[in-house]
């Protein structure tokens, strides 16, 4: 089953579908924790800004999703 059949799939299940979401954001979360935690000391405050933005979005969506 491709990705697009399980989402139409997901879709069509209210359960299933906030799974989905909660998934998807628990992934985003580890995405974002590992972009900052690749940063070296080198990194320019703007790139470091913009990682911790995205963990807090990331920290966001989890909180709506759970």
């Amino acid at each position: 089953m491709n990705r697009t059949t399980q989402m139409n799939r997901t879709a069509r299940n209210p359960v299933e579908q906030e799974a989905a979401a909660r998934e998807a954001a628990e992934r985003e979360l580890l995405a974002a924790h590992a972009e900052l935690e690749s940063l070296g000391g080198a990194a320019s405050p703007s790139r470091l800004e913009r990682a911790l933005e995205r963990v807090a979005a990331a920290r966001s969506a989890l909180a709506l999703a759970a």
